[in-house]
């Protein structure tokens, strides 16, 4: 049962889910997507932050276009309809995030803000709520806190926050001191034996009024128009300023800026951005899986190792193969290895020029 009221979720649900296709499309995002279980990972965010937040401090921002997902997929969960916030085209996350704080604010100055992205796999929701917990009373104190998910493997495919531990009020405290870009296999292997650097979740908590500082120190460039015009919503004047703003991150814009930034480690959450379709196969075959195989749908498989096939009406066969995707939909099938998975959105490039209706 939620007791603070001062605590609010904001979702992030503006994606476009490119690195999913064929399977996420203009219309229908990964993030509603029903890819595990019987939930799309919007509603597994939902159900997540519910014993965290009231539905009334439940804020979700996402591209105009998705408004009606945002509405069929939220219903049973009671967010008032006035706190769907709907960007006319995406900016990124720093305006994203600088147009909630401003409406949370706006009804609650001591407000603290969990900041989420709606597209993530978290399997273990409770050690999810803990770490949120820990992380809720180190923004009390002013600190802009990350999720750092601890390393489980050499991985190659995230960000990471490196650190330094200091005490604060008589509990250590892991200082972010430097973003570092997706590194190197050498470099990754030298992180996670190293024990100070965490994976980078993109997952914030922190105070509306302190952001708010940030924004104004650091993004000033999108923190005046926004203020400006945060309430004016669907207006020509809010969407004539929306198109103007420059796209930006939260990372670039004050993340890795700011000398408030501290981590929460976060530890057995099963935690996947599910940035590609290798990252969905590492999460639904784990290593103990006969041969690393994940099949759904009608599948033949002959001696193949590390196959991920999401079928759909045909059947598919597949004979010796090693560590592949095969996504198939009724318009469109995909088949490339899984270490190049991350270029499926370069066939999202080429589809825009050549066949648009498949996307």
């Amino acid at each position: 049962m939620v007791t603070d009221k001062n605590i609010y979720t904001v979702i992030l649900a503006g994606g476009s889910g490119t690195r999913f296709w064929p399977l996420s499309r203009r219309k229908k995002p990964k993030q509603f997507l029903k890819i595990i279980g019987g939930r799309s990972l919007f509603q597994e965010t939902l159900r997540r932050v519910k014993p965290l937040a009231d539905p009334k401090n439940i804020f979700i921002v996402t591209n105009a276009q998705y408004k009606n997902s945002v509405r069929e997929q939220s219903v049973g969960f009671k967010i008032p309809e006035s706190q769907i916030l709907c960007e006319p085209q995406g900016k990124n996350t720093a305006p994203a995030i600088c147009w909630a704080a401003l409406r949370i604010y706006a009804l609650n100055p001591q407000a603290i803000m969990m900041v989420l992205p709606s597209d993530h796999l978290i399997l273990n929701s409770s050690a999810f709520q803990q770490s949120i917990h820990q992380a809720i009373a180190l923004a009390k104190e002013k600190y802009l806190v990350t999720l750092g998910i601890v390393p489980t493997r050499t991985e190659t495919g995230y960000g990471y926050l490196k650190t330094v531990k200091t005490k604060s009020a008589g509990r250590m405290v892991y200082t972010v001191n430097k973003f570092v870009e997706k590194p190197s296999v050498l470099k990754a292997e030298a992180f996670l034996k190293s024990g100070n650097y965490f994976w980078n979740s993109g997952m914030f908590v922190w105070r509306a009024d302190v952001i708010l500082e940030e924004f104004r120190k650091y993004l000033p460039r999108i923190y005046k128009p926004v203020k400006l015009r945060a309430g004016c919503h669907p207006s020509p004047s809010f969407i004539s300023m929306w198109s103007n703003l420059s796209p930006i991150s939260i990372d670039y814009g004050i993340m890795e800026k700011s000398k408030r930034v501290v981590t929460v480690p976060a530890k057995n959450l099963g935690w996947s951005d599910l940035g590609s379709w290798q990252a969905l196969s590492q999460a639904l075959a784990p290593a103990n899986a006969k041969k690393g195989n994940y099949q759904k749908g009608k599948v033949i498989n002959i001696d193949s190792e590390g196959l991920f096939v999401l079928g759909d009406q045909r059947l598919i066969a597949a004979v010796g193969v090693r560590d592949m995707i095969v996504v198939d939909t009724p318009d469109a099938l995909l088949i490339c290895r899984k270490d190049c998975s991350q270029k499926v959105k370069d066939v999202v490039s080429l589809l825009q020029k050549s066949h648009p209706k498949l996307l």
